[in-house]
């Protein structure tokens, strides 16, 4: 069968006559090697053991459970080491299991109609090599995140130390097999995967020739598994229903028996018949195809008659021999069970008085662990004799620690109790009385669930590289390697509100200062306290929040010393430590949501992010003399793509990774305030996103990896993501309940990850960076790569107010567009007004009138293929008398020339607008011009504004008078600066063209001169016959040769300019 959980669409295999053929499991395809894995379980602090099933001893070794793994402890004294058992979800094990058909428990039961483990997929059983899982295709899905969930919840020894069961619970169970002889080991020898619901129990037989598993109620079925001693090779050998509530499951002889709610049966396991070798069949995982294989047998089973014991409810019991054995009740009763000869029988002994949980013997003596911190010794003898008075010591814990699981050693006696602790002792010591004894090896564990772990910064004054702490309020800190260095309580204040649905008051949330001077926690109410763990004296206790004080920030310098707490109330409290050296408030922070989390990276910079999808950055800023008045003032507002779970700041604060509630990473750049991208927190195949917790931004010091470390509930693994892409690199499972935190501890090579879980367990992983080497068999995660290829593409968009910082080349410099190629006519064109205009020769010397400077500067466009034809298409009647219309007023001083075609008179009119329009070329995009422009507008917007009633502070006020009257400075200087330049331009000018403006004045004065001169002889010529028709007489004309003489000559026989304007002035005086 397959080692993973088939999709369900066929709960059970069929019943075919031929073995199953070994096929390609997707697991197998797309698993991963364990030496490629970059994070490896190291130790296991703790244990989730709470029952007898979940604790065995055999000579010198216990093994107990934790989370998802298994602890195999090896006593040597006064030492121990340690060794780890777990599997991972798709982990391949070295020998495959043989299909398994579910017969019924007798051969004249009827199964039930809604039986599934009877119903096979139609068409299945026509198949010759029997059954195909559609998970054993390698087109099949991978596991999803509930799949990878699992516990373990029991585990058994074989009584000759070679092997090691663990039994599973959770979504596709299963039967783990390992082997002691090697170390810790994440590869099983076999995986079975036959119960649906949940393992309860596994036990070894006595020779290990039998392994049992039983499944929960809700399974209902008990298979024994055929181990071959040379591998370790499992086969279903019988099974049968069992669907009471079961307890536990022990070997008496041969015979098995399992116990519950009034329950005890006792199951023969019956021994094969003798087959000839040329016809026995060997195991699955040698490779041989027998032509046909038998139905297992049912395993037979008989009730016990409880008589006065039905309503009993058994709890724990342990083997005597190899036919009697003492079962143990709830209520403290005591019970023999003699299978001598084969009849069965069952006697209540005596009553204890108190809830029996587990019990062992040894020299004769059977030992009782209470659960209200009850220990009885009683005689082996006696009870065989049925005698009540076989009590030798009792004795009961003044701490009502009860135990939970305990077994003898060859030399010491283990005992795991009801705070989780697990404790070597003298085997001849009783664990729960006093005095203490002297060989107590006490294996450190945190006892209550773990609500939270936070490195300490190195180096500190308690020499531990992190700590822990309970919601009732313990703080542990512990070494490197697993040992606790010490450990505090913090106050916890308990109110009663006379709910009862409340929670009850528990420490929430817990941080150290650098060298751990002091802590700062804060609880459920919202108080948040500073406490100094050496003298355990409050250095501060407030009322920060109305409720749920989840998330303290803290930044420490020499002289600095910032504290950010925030609560459910949507507020964040800022503290600084003052100069006089006490805890002082000084603002507090109110939010429209929720805040997450409050972090300060830096001594001017706290940021915080909450539930209405915002990123905040609050710029922290101080009075010039009063290092002591702070405040926070609201600088940056970062929209998200949804809410956050989590945040954390790169090691140069200047960006920002935050983990959203839409299963993603944002990486936000802090200095511009954007989101620079994000990416799916996938897994290996690129599918089945979750939401990460607790993340944590780091680099590898031997490569340039960047790397995101993060815990998910989603599917209760630890999870790392390159930082840069995003891309996938490694995840780890081995708690069962909800993670609430992990760390990096250590430096250089040796950094590890401390995860801590709800289960009270800490899981110690090593980090390997290295680069991974070596072919793997699934499709890798895409990695990144130093070659320029592999490279992502340059992108360096300006901005519009970069842009805005350049000017234009004005078109006395840089490069100019070439000029404008004319169209050369069609001397077939019969529209008259086509012909070239008259070049004229402009005063100014040398430059046309049809010349424009506009398309100088103008680029050359593409002519269409109808305008370069030979014969241009006929003009329309419109377009003809548009053409020769004339003007209403003609251009005085012109001469009459040609007329140009309207449509040139058209491109011309339209350069020339498009030219002058808004200055033409110096009022381009990023220009002055434009820049003005915009300044005058806002500074028409900001006068309207301020006819409004909205207050101004009298500091903006001030900074913007200061900034007009600059503004109005450089105004003035840029003017001066103009003046000279068109100055000397002027001067420049007038030296390269003086002939040209002499020639011109020359002309001008003349023609001036002799109007002027024209209208003096005609004034003249008006007063002298005014004058003689006064006196009576004629006067005489007036000479032309007199005005002449007056006139100065030129040097081409023309009156000068100068003399002429000095003659016509001397006339406008006579004429006054």
């Amino acid at each position: 069968m397959a080692t993973t959980p088939s999709n369900r669409l066929k709960l059970t295999p069929s019943n075919s006559p031929f073995l199953h053929r070994l096929s390609r499991s997707p697991i197998r395809a797309h698993g991963r090697p364990t030496a490629d894995s970059r994070l490896s379980l190291k130790r296991v602090v703790g244990t989730t053991c709470c029952s007898p099933t979940g604790f065995d001893t055999v000579y010198s070794s216990f093994a107990y459970i934790a989370g998802g793994a298994v602890v195999v402890v090896d006593v040597q004294g006064e030492h121990y080491s340690q060794r780890f058992y777990r599997a991972r979800p798709t982990a391949v094990p070295i020998f495959a299991v043989l299909p398994v058909t579910h017969a019924p428990s007798t051969p004249n039961t009827t199964p039930k109609a809604n039986d599934s483990r009877n119903r096979v997929a139609a068409g299945s059983r026509d198949s010759f090599y029997g059954s195909l899982d559609l998970s054993e295709s390698p087109s099949s899905k991978t596991w999803t995140s509930r799949e990878r969930i699992k516990a373990a919840t029991c585990l058994a020894l074989s009584r000759d130390g070679r092997y090691l069961a663990v039994g599973e619970t959770g979504y596709g169970p299963r039967v783990l097999i390992f082997s002691l002889q090697d170390a810790s080991s994440d590869v099983p020898l076999v995986s079975i995967s036959e119960h649906t619901f949940g393992v309860k129990a596994v036990a070894w037989s006595e020779d290990t020739k039998f392994l049992a598993s039983l499944g929960t109620a809700n399974d209902g079925f008990l298979f024994l598994w055929r181990i071959d001693p040379r591998t370790g090779a499992a086969k279903l050998f019988q099974q049968n229903r069992c669907t009471a509530n079961i307890k536990g499951m022990f070997w008496v002889g041969s015979s098995l028996i399992t116990f519950g709610v009034r329950h005890i049966k006792v199951w023969r396991a019956e021994e094969e018949a003798a087959v000839s070798p040329t016809k026995s069949t060997r195991f699955a995982g040698d490779g041989s195809f027998p032509t046909a294989s038998a139905a297992p047998k049912p395993l037979s089973g008989r009730n016990i008659v409880l008589g006065s014991m039905l309503e009993a409810a058994f709890s724990c019991a342990v083997a005597i021999d190899d036919s009697r054995a003492i079962i143990c009740s709830d209520a403290g009763d005591v019970c023999l069970l003699d299978d001598t000869d084969k009849q069965m029988k069952f006697v209540r002994v005596l009553g204890l008085g108190f809830h029996a949980n587990c019990v062992s013997v040894r020299n004769e003596l059977v030992h009782i662990g209470g659960k209200d911190g009850h220990f009885t010794t009683l005689s082996v003898k006696a009870l065989l004799k049925s005698d009540p008075d076989a009590l030798v010591k009792s004795a009961r814990s003044e701490r009502d620690a009860g135990l939970f699981a305990m077994g003898f050693l060859a030399e010491n006696l283990v005992t795991i109790d009801s705070k989780r602790s697990i404790d070597i002792w003298n085997p001849e010591h009783v664990p729960l009385g006093e005095p203490a004894d002297k060989r107590h090896v006490p294996i450190p564990g945190h006892g209550d669930p773990i609500a939270g772990i936070q490195p300490l910064a190195q180096p500190n004054i308690h020499g531990g590289a992190f700590f822990t702490w309970s919601g009732a309020g313990k703080v542990t800190i512990w070494q490197v390697d697993g040992m606790i260095r010490s450990s505090f309580d913090v106050p916890i204040e308990q109110v009663e509100t006379g709910n009862e649905s409340e929670p009850m008051n528990q420490l929430l949330v817990v941080k150290a200062s650098q060298d751990g001077s002091f802590f700062v926690a804060g609880d459920r109410l919202g108080i948040l306290r500073v406490i100094d763990p050496t003298t355990k004296h409050c250095l501060l206790e407030t009322k920060a929040h109305a409720s749920d004080c989840h998330d303290v920030g803290l930044y420490e310098e020499k002289s600095l010393l910032l504290l950010a707490s925030c609560g459910r109330d949507r507020t964040v409290q800022l503290f600084h430590k003052s100069s006089t050296g006490s805890f002082e408030h000084f603002q507090t922070l109110e939010f429209a949501a929720r805040v997450v989390q409050a972090l300060i990276p830096s001594a001017d910079r706290i940021l915080t992010c909450s539930l209405d999808r915002t990123l905040q950055i609050h710029d922290v800023v101080t009075k010039d003399g009063e290092p002591d008045a702070i405040a926070a003032i609201s600088g940056k507002v970062i929209p998200l793509k949804a809410s956050p779970s989590s945040m954390t700041v790169t090691q140069d604060g200047k960006c920002a990774y935050l983990s959203l509630l839409d299963r993603s990473v944002s990486h936000i750049d802090l200095g511009a305030g954007r989101t620079v991208g994000s990416f799916k927190c996938t897994d290996e195949s690129g599918g089945d996103p979750v939401v990460l917790d607790s993340l944590i931004y780091s680099q590898s010091f031997t490569s340039d990896l960047t790397f995101l470390l993060a815990v998910s509930n989603t599917d209760k693994s630890v999870r790392m993501y390159d930082a840069q892409s995003g891309c996938f690199l490694d995840r780890e499972w081995g708690h069962t309940e909800a993670i609430n935190g992990a760390i990096l501890v250590g430096e250089d090579n040796m950094r590890k990850v401390v995860s801590v879980g709800c289960d009270g367990t800490i899981m110690i992983w090593a980090l390997d960076l290295e680069p991974m080497s070596g072919s793997m068999s699934r499709d890798p995660s895409p990695e990144k790569s130093s070659s320029t290829s592999h490279r992502p593409p340059l992108r360096k968009v300006l901005s519009k107010a970069e842009l805005a910082e350049f000017t234009r080349p004005t078109s006395s410099g840089g490069r100019r567009s070439p000029p404008r190629i004319q169209r050369r006519t069609s001397r077939l064109n019969l529209n008259t007004n086509m012909r070239t205009p008259q070049q004229q020769t402009s005063p100014t010397g040398g430059k046309t009138i049809a010349e424009d400077d506009g398309d100088r500067d103008t680029p050359l466009r593409r002519v269409s293929s109808h305008n370069r034809s030979e014969s241009p298409p006929p003009v329309s009647p419109k377009n003809r008398m548009r053409i020769f219309r004339r003007p209403s007023l003609p251009a005085l001083s012109t001469t009459p020339t040609a007329t140009p075609p309207s449509g040139s008179l058209r491109v011309a009119a339209r350069k020339k607008s498009s030219s002058s329009l808004r200055g033409g070329r110096d009022y381009g995009f990023g220009s002055l011009s434009m820049a003005t422009e915009q300044t005058c507008r806002q500074l028409r917007a900001y006068r309207k504004k301020l006819g409004g009633s909205d207050p101004i502070s009298g500091d903006v006020l001030a900074e913007l008078d200061a900034e007009l009257r600059l503004t109005a400075a450089a105004l003035g200087e840029r003017a001066i600066r103009a003046r000279s330049r068109r100055e000397t331009e002027r001067d420049k000018d007038n030296t390269v063209s003086e002939t040209v403006l002499s020639g011109l004045l020359d002309q001008y004065s003349e023609l001036l001169v002799s109007k002027l001169g024209e209208k003096l002889r005609l004034r003249l010529s008006e007063e002298d016959l005014a004058g003689i028709s006064g006196l009576g007489k004629a006067a005489p004309a007036p000479r032309n040769d007199v005005l002449d003489e007056k006139r100065p000559k030129t040097a081409d026989g023309n009156a000068s300019s100068r003399a002429s304007s000095v003659t016509l002035n001397e006339s406008r005086e006579d004429v006054a």
